[in-house]
């Protein structure tokens, strides 16, 4: 018994039905499956570029960052003998004696300049000299510092001498003496990030200025906070360092 066109056009319809219904339910289902596992992939990665990004937590390392106040501290010094020669007689300005301190400022000012000349003959720099109204320059900033508790470099109005203004290195300790041994040999700690022949960074600027091949005089002073507990010592350069596109000329390589 055959069928009439009216029923077989039925059929038609009712399968052309079905796999439509059937083909967008299936293409619905991937759809689904597609958003589930970008939505995976997704945060799989965030994770994971999380973890390439996180710090692992460093106890004692400060050497690549810049120095804090508290830190001022010795360490293990890189040179055979930074001592050796190059001294120059330091300041006679009145120095008093702080409670419980191992220098007077007088002293400071010897084992300072007497560090730095050694650091600086080792980078073939000539040796510097203290000058007296320098000294005053950097005695009455550490006293400031020293009021006001700010670690900060002085306004450039206080460091006008004659034709420019003088470069400035400063250093604190807290509840601990800072002595002019400690807080040079801070300093020359930075060398280990300077690239030579190259200009300096913030972190790196009091070993450049140190040992800066045109600076001929310092200045230098140290105060001690009203409750005890920190001290400050600033040392300003003539001619100043630090200049841009000049530091390949005044910060030389060490001698072997």
């Amino acid at each position: 018994m055959g069928l009439t066109a009216t029923q077989m056009s039925l059929c038609f319809q009712s399968y052309w039905y079905m796999w439509l219904t059937n083909g967008l339910a299936g293409l619905i289902f991937i759809g689904i499956n597609i958003g589930v596992a970008a939505f995976f992939l997704r945060k799989f990665q965030l994770k994971k570029q999380a973890s390439a990004y996180e710090r692992t937590p460093q106890v004692a390392d400060t050497s690549k960052r810049p120095f804090s106040a508290s830190e001022i501290q010795t360490y293990e010094d890189p040179y055979a003998d930074p001592y050796a020669g190059n001294i120059s007689r330091a300041s006679s300005r009145k120095s008093p004696m702080y409670p419980g301190a191992s220098e007077d400022n007088e002293e400071f000012t010897e084992s300072t300049l007497k560090l730095l000349n050694g650091y600086r003959a080792r980078h073939s720099a000539e040796p510097l000299t203290v000058n007296e109204q320098l000294c005053e320059i950097a005695q009455r900033w550490a006293e400031q510092m020293a009021r006001t508790g700010k670690l900060e470099h002085s306004p450039a109005e206080m460091r006008n001498f004659g034709r420019q203004t003088l470069g400035e290195n400063f250093g604190a300790s807290f509840q601990a003496e800072l002595t002019g041994d400690k807080m040079v040999r801070k300093w020359m700690k930075e060398s280990k990030r300077y690239m030579y022949g190259f200009d300096g960074r913030k972190d790196t600027e009091n070993f450049t200025q140190s040992v800066w091949q045109a600076s001929r005089e310092i200045g230098v002073g140290r105060a001690r906070s009203e409750d005890g507990n920190w001290w400050y010592g600033v040392v300003v350069f003539d001619p100043p360092g630090n200049i841009p596109n000049q530091y390949s000329n005044n910060v030389l390589l060490p001698k072997e």
